[in-house]
């Protein structure tokens, strides 16, 4: 099997992990299971519940869903919104490698922050993974934005519009021409790298 094949589906099964509580989410595929944007909702609160009532959600309000859903990653988390909600509502099977490259700055963010990564890891401690005023963090920047963010190797995580040494990503994808050295194999290939670290231990 492709590296990048076996790396879409190990990021499959840690959002089924993550969201495997949720009424109404059942992730079975990157690509329809997550048109609705109760899915991406049950991601960010799984790891902060206080920024999105899940409970309260419906899940015929396909646009209301993402738009929240991207709204709340990017201000909540620091993700950048590389989807557009109109496009899931337009489109009966929204596009797969789209999705788990948005999805994949999700598992680079909060993967350490339970054991969802791996069942068999000890759940680790939380890291102060919050900013404070004494830690020069660009003006605005969410207290919830992880450390990861502005150390990480990772292009994705890199290019996010609280970086205080880089542009947000999302203006290179609105610009295809501009997009380079990120590629969704790329990310499945790290993603896959750091799922194999994980069971050998």
């Amino acid at each position: 099997m492709p590296i990048e094949r076996r790396g879409v589906r190990a990021l499959q099964i840690w959002c089924r992990r993550v969201t495997d509580s949720y009424d109404d989410v059942n992730i079975l595929d990157m690509d329809s299971s997550w048109r609705d944007g109760l899915a991406f909702c049950a991601l960010i609160h799984h790891f902060r519940p206080s920024l999105i009532d899940f409970h309260n959600l419906n899940q015929e309000n396909i646009l209301e869903n993402n738009t929240l859903a991207y709204k709340v990653a990017e201000e909540g988390l620091g993700i950048p919104s590389l989807l557009d909600p109109q496009d899931m509502l337009d489109t009966e099977v929204p596009d797969k490698f789209s999705i788990v490259t948005y999805v994949s700055q999700f598992y680079h963010l909060l993967k350490d922050e339970d054991n969802s990564r791996s069942p068999s890891l000890p759940k680790k401690e939380r890291m102060n993974t919050s900013y404070d005023s004494a830690d020069n963090s660009p003006p605005g920047t969410p207290k919830s934005v992880p450390r990861s963010l502005f150390i990480s190797s990772n292009p994705i995580l890199r290019n996010n519009k609280f970086s205080p040494q880089n542009t947000p990503l999302i203006q290179s994808f609105k610009d295809k021409s501009q997009v380079t050295g990120v590629t969704v194999s790329a990310v499945c290939k790290a993603f896959e790298t750091k799922v194999n670290i994980c069971q050998e231990r």
